[in-house]
């Protein structure tokens, strides 16, 4: 499913957008609200719907929905979606970012750790990383990321969990462990302003600083955010979604990806690699100016608990 606004003509710069766990792309697209943001800045979504409406993200097995689990290779399907938008004149191979909500954000974080050269940025919305990450996570460059998570998340939980097959790290911790592949000196930290002082919520904006080839990182955290994208736009969620807690009304999601990630670019005579492994040279990201932030934070994060299946 492609959402192309009128006027946009390719190649264009590309958002592929990854649903959650049992969603459509259909249901997804009326959830999220990108739409409203690429009529605004002029790029084209992209929704892909993943088999069997998961994502073969990079968890351990056990930890994810593997009733439900196909064999399907979604990475593969991924670089080919990307490809294919580029051969046929949709996609900037230069410009194709790629973002999504709880197993579609997991599974965006394997792509950044597997597939670093397809795609110029990413940005991942109520998922953390996988522990075995730190062992298994090899970028080819430095990855520009951006974290979207909420404090009272009870789907996907914002301190972490662990079960006896396998864990994920804290928000903050995983925001922190891309800034440390990425060779970010400290970070900082402010609160942004509270638009909408009846949605209950709040957020504080955290950027590392000093990355190598520029690639910074971010952590967008929504104080009392529950397992709900940010939108300032309007929207059509699912029944469901009244009972996923708070969604904060704040920021838009949709502005806050394309925001961080059209800040960064591949080089030009990048494309996407022929077949999923094929060897390509790191390329440097170019970056423009982003918002500003201040008072420098340590390294002390919350301790990890609790469960998810997402």
């Amino acid at each position: 499913m492609i959402s192309n606004p009128a006027g946009v003509s390719g190649p264009a710069p590309v958002v592929i957008a990854l649903h959650g766990a049992m969603q459509s792309p259909e249901s997804f697209r009326a959830y999220f609200g990108l739409d409203s943001a690429a009529a605004a800045n002029s790029f084209v979504a992209v929704y892909p719907e993943g088999e069997g409406k998961v994502w073969n993200d990079g968890r351990p097995a056990a930890m994810r929905l593997k009733a439900v689990l196909r064999p399907g290779d979604d990475a593969a399907f991924l670089v080919a979606l990307a490809r294919k938008l580029v051969a046929d004149g949709v996609a900037d191979p230069a410009r194709i970012y790629l973002t999504g909500i709880s197993n579609g954000g997991f599974m965006v974080e394997r792509m950044a750790c597997e597939f670093a050269d397809v795609f110029a940025a990413y940005s991942v919305i109520m998922a953390t990383t996988p522990a075995n990450a730190r062992e298994e996570c090899h970028p080819a460059r430095p990855v520009p990321i951006l974290f979207i998570h909420g404090t009272a998340d009870s789907v996907i939980t914002y301190t972490g969990f662990w079960t006896p097959v396998g864990a994920t790290l804290s928000a903050p911790d995983s925001a922190a462990f891309f800034a440390r592949l990425n060779g970010c000196s400290a970070s900082s930290r402010r609160d942004l302003p509270d638009l909408d002082p009846f949605d209950g919520t709040t957020v504080t904006e955290r950027s590392w600083l000093g990355c190598q080839e520029g690639a910074g990182v971010t952590l967008l955290t929504i104080e009392r955010g529950g397992h709900q994208s940010p939108a300032r736009v309007e929207t059509r969620p699912d029944l469901a979604t009244p009972f996923l807690g708070l969604r904060n009304h704040d920021i838009d999601a949709g502005e806050e990806v394309w925001r961080f990630m059209s800040a960064f670019s591949l080089a030009p005579a990048a494309p996407p690699p022929a077949e999923p492994g094929a060897a390509v040279a790191p390329v440097a990201a170019t970056r423009k100016p982003k918002r500003t932030a201040a008072q420098p934070q340590g390294g002390n994060e919350p301790a990890q608990r609790g469960m998810s299946t997402q």
